[in-house]
């Protein structure tokens, strides 16, 4: 316990905003926080995200943690000679033919999480049967697809998780009343996760370390009201980054107390113990 603690005032650096931080979740009935991984970010620094989780959890804080997959997908069909389809939205078209290694890649990254945690000694689960979804629309998309519209979150198995002090790792998949199985987007199924749970706090890891701006440097604010607009027709943000700012937005609209912060997978701690962080936050 005290080496975890030692620890997040070391890497956070900033003992009083610590403190504060460490006081507000404690003193909240609320989840505390809920933290979004990236597939690249998964990919590329195991270590560092599961010794930020582990030092959360060593302060009685547990995270349901929801990631993706997206290039760690998109390469295992490559290599089993599928071409990955994307839709003018940006969102992946899965196809019946996709299912398996959607499957494959679901649990091999849920994996990673959980044995880094396990190896640290911290109980973690992956745990399915969150979302409800649907066959999402996709104007021009020809031909059956199982890319999912989410219609509804299940708190229940994450609930369980984390009263037997078990950390929830969450894939973004949907069944429908019927058992179907549609993937939904990892981005979209963490606002609807956050708009249920209503957290303090709500952290994406992406590799870039935040929004970027025309010179690949981090924008540390954005104002949703001021500068939305300007970001989208500007082009500044585009694909995955477009509809990570839309989904925060949306979570925002819903959970106006909500802080959003997108941030480099190093630096959990640092996003959740300080007012600013070092990514990019978002406001209303």
């Amino acid at each position: 316990m005290i080496h975890y603690i030692a620890r997040l005032f070391d890497k956070v650096g900033k003992d009083e905003e610590v403190v504060d931080w460490i006081r507000a979740f404690a003193s909240s009935k609320e989840q505390f926080a809920i933290v979004k991984v990236g597939g690249a970010s998964l990919q590329s620094n195991p270590e560092e995200i599961c010794d930020d989780l582990a030092t959360l959890f060593h302060l009685d804080l547990l995270v349901p943690v929801i990631y993706g997959w997206g290039d760690a997908l998109t390469a295992r069909l490559k290599e089993h000679g599928i071409q990955s389809e994307r839709h003018a939205s940006g969102v992946r078209v899965t196809r019946e033919g996709d299912i398996c290694h959607l499957k494959e890649i679901a649990n091999e990254q849920a994996n990673i999480l959980v044995n880094g945690l396990a190896a640290r000694g911290i109980p973690a689960q992956g745990v399915d049967a969150v979302f409800a979804a649907e066959k999402k629309y996709l104007e021009g998309v020809i031909g059956d697809h199982f890319t999912g519209e989410l219609v509804d979150v299940h708190l229940q198995p994450i609930q369980a998780c984390i009263a037997k002090k078990t950390m929830p790792i969450i894939p973004p998949l949907g069944y429908s009343p019927e058992g179907i199985l549609f993937n939904i987007n990892a981005d979209t199924a963490a606002q609807g996760l956050v708009t249920q749970m209503r957290p303090q706090k709500y952290i994406i890891l992406t590799n870039t370390g935040g929004v970027l701006d025309r010179e690949k440097k981090i924008i540390p604010r954005i104002s949703l009201s001021n500068d939305y607009e300007e970001l989208i027709k500007g082009h500044v943000v585009t694909e995955g980054m477009r509809l990570k700012i839309e989904e925060a937005k949306a979570a925002i609209q819903e959970v106006p107390t909500l802080a959003v912060q997108i941030a480099s997978p190093q630096n959990i701690l640092i996003e959740l113990f300080t007012n600013e962080g070092k990514g990019t936050y978002i406001t209303k």
